[in-house]
């Protein structure tokens, strides 16, 4: 009987593994030149009063740990969010107002709300925030490649801290904008996603969370830290926009925006109790080139990953999903910021209290995303389940619920579209929660037709031309918007016709989709499992 391996031996194993796996990461990793001992913020010798905090904090060692820190971040920021948008509505409605009446020098206080629902204002505030939205995603996508390379290279946690740095300045000059709007044009705020660039915003710090919990979490574990870093994001989605409701209620729109910027800024902290996650592979001698060669060798090879990736696109199927994708998020957008205008327009409400409908469907999305769904899921394919609704395995079963998905988006969003009272608009969202569902479904199908090795790349992908997408989905939104008020009556709700439209094409291409031969997929479990008996 051989004798077990010695650590040593291990660490020699582990030490020569340079193929690619499930962990491997999208971009690749660059040789660290300051050695394995160098600190992820500054060299010893040279510290910072920051790296010396990093250093001197105690950091949490078990992955349980780290995931529950990772959730509480995401918590906090999601908050975060529905503790900004609202505030920031009502901010630059009351600036565009007071412009339309030429009152932009008074030092009055707000004007009265309801003086600010002309469509004139209502159009502009639209495009005001249409136009942020598509600059904040073509700058997100722009510097998302290089933030990636770079959480390659230096670590997770600097990366992570600079793309909250980033965000918090974005906020803080929409907020110096908004109060000296006396001397600042509001079209300023257009310049903010210029601080994205400083850590690339939203993708890469969602990236690097899913990396951080990768790197930790073994891989029997990772669906349920997955779920729960998902479900901590839905419950800080969930409270906040009430909460910013009852605030502002009492103290106006800007204590809200001010607890926004502070949540954005208190997750940073974070770094000081979560350890580096990323471990350095050693490189051959010769690849120690200098900083600026590095750092293009691992550009150009990403660049060369990214076209490879775009291989696994080749089937008509994938690129069907991969249009579905960049569609999906109409329905998104439509439920955040662009809810709280179009509500407060059609239903002549405060802005403060449309803060409790997205709240309402916050709770119908987690009902139907944690209780429903999985009940479902498991029910059609047990064998008592009705033969026309029973389903053998569970591709066939996530191709049907994701087209049935798009049959619930395109009820729920022309509900949205067509109710004239408030009762029936809150009857669609909760309709629509059951369709926004089909986005898992549809992650699913699509990881059928990839090797593991290549699920991160995909999901990448998926990821930035979901988000290149708001390139023309918000602007779209705010000229459906302005369109329907000039028409008038039931036409105002002409934005969400136009997303039902989307709907149509979406169910029509999942008509379309064709799941892989299952010979080829349990030919290659099989090999999978033969491989790793072996």
């Amino acid at each position: 009987m051989a004798a077990p391996p010695s650590p040593t031996d291990e660490v020699s194993r582990e030490d020569e593994i340079t193929e690619s796996t499930e962990q491997t990461p999208f971009i690749p990793q660059a040789p660290d030149a300051r050695g394995p001992h160098a600190n992820g913020l500054g060299a010893r010798g040279k510290a910072s009063p920051i790296a010396w905090l990093a250093r001197v904090v105690p950091k949490a060692q078990k992955p349980g740990t780290i995931v529950f820190i990772l959730c509480v971040v995401i918590f906090i920021g999601s908050a975060s969010s529905g503790f900004q948008n609202m505030p920031m509505t009502r901010i630059f409605e009351d600036i565009l107002c007071r412009q339309y009446y030429d009152r932009i020098h008074s030092h009055e206080g707000p004007i009265d709300e309801d003086m600010c629902k002309v469509d004139a204002i209502q159009s502009k505030l639209a495009y005001l925030f249409a136009i942020t939205s598509s600059l904040n995603a073509g700058v997100s996508v722009l510097a998302a490649l290089p933030w990636g390379i770079a959480a390659d290279k230096i670590g997770r946690r600097p990366v992570f801290a600079m793309g909250l740095i980033g965000m918090s300045l974005s906020l803080l000059w929409i907020m110096i904008v908004g109060w000296f709007h006396q001397t600042l044009s509001p079209r300023l705020i257009w310049l903010s996603p210029i601080f994205y660039l400083l850590g690339g915003g939203n993708p890469v710090l969602a990236a690097t969370i899913t990396s951080m919990a990768t790197d930790v979490v073994p891989e029997s574990q990772r669906s349920v830290s997955f779920m729960r870093i998902h479900g901590a994001s839905m419950v800080g989605n969930l409270i906040s926009p009430a909460l910013a409701s009852i605030l502002m209620a009492s103290t106006g729109p800007w204590p809200p925006i001010f607890i926004s910027f502070l949540l954005t800024v208190l997750p940073a902290f974070a770094i000081f109790l979560i350890p580096e996650s990323l471990k350095h592979v050693p490189q051959d001698d010769d690849d120690d080139r200098p900083g600026s060669n590095k750092f293009k060798t691992s550009l150009m090879q990403s660049l060369g990953e990214l076209k490879k990736s775009a291989g696994v696109f080749g089937s008509p199927s994938m690129i069907l999903i991969l249009l579905i994708t960049m569609l999906q998020l109409s329905l998104v957008l439509s439920t955040y910021q662009f809810l709280s205008q179009f509500t407060s327009k059609r239903y002549h409400i405060p802005i403060a209290e449309t803060g409790y409908i997205q709240s309402t469907y916050g709770i119908a999305f987690i009902t139907v995303s944690f209780v429903i769904m999985p009940w479902v899921t498991s029910a059609i394919l047990k064998p008592g389940t009705p033969a026309f609704l029973r389903f053998d395995d569970d591709k066939q079963r996530d191709l049907f619920l994701a087209r049935a998905s798009y049959i619930a988006s395109l009820t729920g969003t022309f509900i949205l579209g067509l109710s004239g009272s408030l009762y029936g608009f809150l009857f669609g969202l909760v309709i629509l929660a059951f369709g926004v569902s089909s986005e898992g479904f549809l992650k699913s199908i699509a990881t059928l037709y990839v090797s593991p090795e290549q699920r991160s790349r995909l999901f990448t992908i998926l990821g930035l031309s979901a988000i290149a997408s708001d390139l023309w989905v918000s602007p779209a939104l705010a000229a459906l918007f302005s369109l329907g008020m000039k028409l008038g009556g039931t036409w105002i709700g002409l934005p969400y016709f136009g997303i039902s439209g989307l709907c149509v094409l979406m169910f029509i291409m999942g008509l379309f989709i064709k799941l892989p031969s299952y010979a080829r997929v349990d030919e290659e479990s099989d090999s999978g499992e033969r491989s790793d008996s072996e």
